[in-house]
C-alpha cells in the first residue's frame, strides 16, 4: 500500500504547488524601473493609445444621497464595480460591468456607442460623440481613472517604492495637489507599467485625521480605488470591441442619454466665463452642446449643469426635505455638489472636487448676475 500512498501524495501535492502559484507570483519582489518621476508621468499622460485586456475592480466609499437621477452614480462611487475590458484606442474599446443580474456592456466606435443591457435585453445607440455626461463604469477602469488624474499640471509628483500588480513590477508615483486649501482631493497614488505608462492601480485619497490636515503626517483616507487583477498589455482583437444586439432585443437610438448629456445639449443660458473665482475651461473639438461648463483644472475643477427648475425643486424636497427649498447638498468627502434655484426661473447643480464654500460662492454668483437665454 506504500506505493499508492506515496502516488496520491505526490498528485496532492502538484495540486498545491499549483494553487499556489497566483500567490507565489504576488509575493515576489518587485524590480524598479530607475525611471524618474516626471518620465513616468509624462508616459501615463500618453497611454491612452496603449492596447489591452483585462480584468480589474474599483471600489468607493462614497455615499451620495438618494437621487433617482443620480442612481447609477452612487452604484459606482459608493461600492465594488467588476468589470472586463478589452482597450485599442480611446475610440474603440470595450468594457462589461457585471454584477448577480447580468452585465452592462458598453462599446465605442467610430459612429458613437453601444450600451447593452443583459438583464431586460435593452440596447442603447449613442449617436455621435458626447464630451460631457455622467461617470460610467468605464471611467473607473484604474487605466482610464488614473490617466485622468495625471492630467493635470497643478500638482507635485514623486516616485513611491514599486509593488507587484496583475503579476507584474509596477512604478510607483504620487501626485499632490500644489494648493490643497481648493481641493478635497489630499493625494493620489498610482502604480503603472513603467515601459507603457499604463496606471495598474490608483489609490484617491481625501484629508484623514491623522495629522495637520493636508500636512506631511495625514495619511489621508482612501475615498476611491481602482485595480487591474488581470492584464494582458497586447491590443486585443477588433473583434473583441465590436456589439451587434442580439435577436429581439430592444434597440433606441439616442443624442443625450443622460442628465449631464441632455443638459449640455438643450441647455438654454449663456454660460460664464468665470465662476467662483475659477476661468472655464475650453470646449472640446468634439463638442455638440455649449449648455454644461467646466470652470478651474485638474483637482479643482467645477462642472456647472443647468436643470429645469421643476426637476430641481423635486431633487432638493427629496433630498433636504426640512431644508428652504432653495438649494440642497449632494456631496461626499471627495466630491461636493450643490443643487440650487434662484426663484426666477433658473436652476443649477455645480458639483466637483472642491470645498463646498466654492461651490456656494458660485451658485451666489448665479443668483446676482443671472446667465442670459441662449439664442438658437
Amino acid at each position: 500500500m506504500a506505493e499508492p500512498t506515496w502516488r496520491w501524495g505526490a498528485v496532492a501535492a502538484g495540486v498545491a504547488a499549483l494553487m499556489a502559484l497566483p500567490a507565489l507570483a504576488g509575493a515576489l519582489p518587485a524590480r524598479d524601473s530607475g525611471r524618474s518621476a516626471e518620465e513616468l508621468l509624462a508616459k501615463v499622460r500618453a497611454s491612452g493609445t496603449v492596447g489591452w485586456s483585462g480584468y480589474g475592480e474599483s471600489r468607493g466609499t462614497l455615499v451620495l444621497p438618494d437621487v433617482r437621477e443620480l442612481s447609477d452614480l452612487g452604484d459606482l462611487v459608493g461600492g465594488t464595480t467588476r468589470v472586463r475590458a478589452w482597450w485599442r484606442g480611446p475610440r474603440e474599446w470595450r468594457v462589461n460591468a457585471l454584477s448577480l443580474v447580468g452585465e452592462t456592456d458598453t462599446t465605442r466606435d467610430r459612429g458613437g456607442g453601444w450600451t447593452w443591457h443583459s438583464a431586460d435585453r435593452r440596447a442603447l445607440r449613442l449617436v455621435g460623440d458626447l464630451d460631457v455626461r455622467l461617470p460610467a463604469a468605464a471611467d473607473l477602469l484604474a487605466p482610464t481613472l488614473g490617466r485622468r488624474l495625471a492630467g493635470t499640471e497643478d500638482v507635485t509628483v514623486r516616485r513611491l517604492p514599486a509593488r507587484r500588480v496583475a503579476g507584474m513590477s509596477a512604478a510607483g508615483l504620487r501626485l499632490v495637489p500644489r494648493q490643497p486649501a481648493l481641493t478635497t482631493v489630499h493625494r493620489v497614488d498610482l502604480w503603472v507599467e513603467p515601459d507603457s505608462g499604463l496606471p495598474l492601480q490608483v489609490e484617491v485619497r481625501v484629508p484623514g485625521h491623522g495629522g495637520a490636515e493636508g500636512g506631511e503626517t495625514d495619511e489621508g483616507e482612501i475615498a476611491l480605488q481602482a485595480g487591474l487583477l488581470e492584464v494582458d498589455l497586447a491590443p486585443p482583437a477588433q473583434e473583441r470591441t465590436r456589439f451587434s444586439p442580439p435577436a429581439r432585443a430592444q434597440v433606441t437610438r439616442v443624442d443625450a442619454p443622460d442628465l449631464a448629456a441632455a443638459a449640455d445639449r438643450f441647455a438654454p443660458y449663456v454660460l460664464p466665463d468665470e465662476l467662483a473665482g475659477l476661468p472655464r475651461r475650453p470646449r472640446s473639438a468634439l463638442s455638440v452642446g455649449g449648455g454644461v461648463g467646466t470652470y478651474g483644472d485638474g483637482f479643482t475643477a467645477v462642472a456647472l449643469v443647468p436643470l429645469p427648475e421643476d426637476l430641481a425643486r423635486s431633487i432638493i424636497r427629496r433630498v433636504d426635505p426640512g431644508g428652504n427649498a432653495e438649494q440642497a447638498a449632494v456631496s461626499t468627502p471627495l466630491v461636493s455638489g450643490l443643487i440650487g434655484r434662484d426663484g426666477r426661473g433658473r436652476a443649477f447643480l455645480a458639483a466637483g472636487t472642491v470645498p463646498p464654500s466654492t461651490l456656494s460662492a458660485a451658485l451666489a454668483q448665479l443668483r446676482v448676475t443671472p446667465p442670459a437665454r441662449r439664442t438658437r
